[in-house]
């Protein structure tokens, strides 16, 4: 490739490349639109904007929790537990699924952007409203389950977040697709930054509820945002909402019950609770909120992670579109390969001493969930692979793959919380037995995404990695005991020795060598 071509392609993805702009050295697809090579900077750049977004993201969402635990009681907190993470299936169902199903087709032509996004604001609104007035009309089914009556009040004013969160989607869809990905971080940052400050603040005044206010305000304000900013005029053919609609129907299962995996655990261990004797309703309550306290820390893998999902999504779709198997079994390898040494990095850094983790951030009271972190630490790092895996697989084509491998995984999770959290001592036991239902369930479905992913796509993590990494998590688990002694100090200490020693043992096996290094470096200069 001569150097005005290579030049040119460096170029995809950088501010002033304009959707449909001819890129020297792309080749042309079905319906005339270009196909632009993506290359190390593009696809570096797209983890760092979006990367960047996501841990601001992350680190906004976890200071929400973690400051809503000292406005609020455990049993206030579980009552929030309940109606967000409710909330949390069709809201992030919706948007993961949404910026998927805008996506591929956007990345596959970027001449039918914008009736690609048109579209998609049609099935969204229409999707969006069947949740919402669903969620409104459940409100009184949902108080009656969990016998808590104020949770009526809180479903309905969180009613109107999946109708924002649909359309929202559409506009995150397009930018991710045209690999705007500078336009998509900077949508994230606004809105975890208002959603943080409306939430915090609403209820500080009213509780709960104003929390969930807080939220509907927030939500509202980026859809009027990104409407304004990523409107795309509708050039080339129309593109119809049935066509739309068929793409997103396997990843709307899917991710619904990705979403479930990842939500549900916490309502099945409030009501699990309640066939407890001894345990009345506000006890069940505060059982919840402890898990959603736990949870909160765990998730950060999870959290940090998907990042990938949103970078890797248009690279796989443009490159399976291509017939290119080639670059897609290189993606594949890559994306899984630093999906695994991320994923073990945070994985054995919050579970080096949970107690210091706990002592730190929260009140007395919610610290009953320290025993359980380490289980769930690991399972929320391995449904971080899972997502990352089965994206990859809808992004090539194969959405039912990923629908069957996840439909195993939540019955599996489902069955086991029900069955063991009841014969579970109340408090601590409890939120092992949850915490180990739900690790059982996901190894089981990573194990089977990695073995489709080898088979069907021919890519996943390096052996000579998952032998590297899990040395460094070997060597990294020795050294949190290597620091004797209790309290704040030690246990930091510990933390920082751990992550410390994962790093250096990945150095010295040359996992992460001079090769890396050039890539990072090549990504990061402008």
């Amino acid at each position: 490739m001569s150097a005005d071509k290579v030049e040119s392609a460096n170029r995809v993805g950088e501010p002033g490349l304009r959707p449909g702009e001819p890129v020297a050295g792309g080749a042309g697809g079905e319906g005339g639109g270009p196909h632009p090579v993506p290359t190390a900077r593009e696809v570096g750049r797209g983890v760092m904007f979006i990367g960047f977004a996501k841990i601001y993201f992350m680190l906004t969402g976890t200071v929400q929790r973690l400051l809503l635990t000292r406005l609020v009681s455990p049993a206030d907190m579980g009552d929030f537990a309940v109606v967000n993470n409710l909330l949390n299936i069709p809201n992030n169902t919706v948007v993961q699924g949404t910026i998927q199903a805008v996506s591929k087709p956007t990345a596959e032509d970027d001449a039918r952007a914008g009736a690609v996004q048109q579209a998609g604001v049609r099935f969204g609104a229409g999707l969006g409203l069947l949740i919402a007035l669903g969620f409104f009309a459940a409100a009184t089914i949902v108080a009656d389950k969990y016998q808590t009556p104020r949770l009526a009040t809180f479903v309905r004013i969180a009613a109107l977040i999946p109708l924002l969160y649909s359309i929202y989607s559409v506009f995150v869809g397009s930018a991710n697709g045209l690999r705007r990905f500078r336009t998509q971080a900077g949508f994230d940052v606004t809105f975890s930054t208002m959603k943080t400050v409306l939430l915090l603040g609403l209820a500080f005044v009213w509780g709960v509820g104003g929390a969930f206010a807080g939220f509907v305000a927030a939500a509202a304000a980026i859809v009027v945002i990104a409407s304004r900013l990523m409107r795309l005029p509708a050039t080339g053919p129309p593109f119809s909402v049935r066509q739309f609609a068929g793409f997103m129907g396997a990843i709307v299962v899917y991710t619904a019950l990705l979403n479930y995996t990842l939500n549900f655990d916490v309502l099945l261990l409030r009501k699990s609770a309640l066939h407890v004797p001894g345990i009345d309703a506000v006890k069940a309550a505060a059982l919840a909120g402890n898990y959603d306290a736990l949870r909160t820390i765990a998730l950060l893998p999870y959290q940090l992670l998907l990042v990938v999902t949103f970078v890797i999504f248009p690279l796989v779709s443009r490159a399976t579109f291509a017939a290119d198997r080639e670059a897609t079994r290189a993606y594949v390898s890559q994306t899984m390969r630093y999906a695994l040494i991320i994923a073990g990095a945070m994985g054995i850094v919050l579970a080096a001493r949970p107690s210091a983790l706990f002592d730190t951030v929260y009140k007395p009271e919610f610290r009953v969930g320290a025993p359980a972190l380490p289980i769930l630490a690991g399972a929320e790092c391995c449904l971080a692979l899972l997502s990352v895996s089965c994206s990859i697989l809808n992004a090539s084509g194969r959405a039912t793959v990923s629908l069957a491998i996840m439909g195993v995984t939540a019955v599996l999770m489902s069955a086991g919380i029900v069955i063991f959290v009841p014969r579970a001592a109340p408090g601590a036991p409890m939120l092992v037995a949850a915490a180990t239902a739900t690790a059982v369930a996901i190894v089981v479905g990573l194990v089977a995404a990695l073995v489709v992913l080898r088979t069907r796509l021919g890519g996943m993590a390096p052996p000579a990695t998952v032998a590297r990494v899990a040395l460094a998590l070997a060597g990294a688990g020795i050294a949190a005991r290597l620091v004797p002694g209790h309290g704040k100090i030690v246990g930091f200490a510990g933390i920082a020795l751990t992550g410390l020693t994962y790093l250096a043992v990945l150095v010295v096996t040359r996992e992460f060598g001079p090769e890396d290094r050039a890539k990072f470096a090549k990504v990061f200069k402008r």
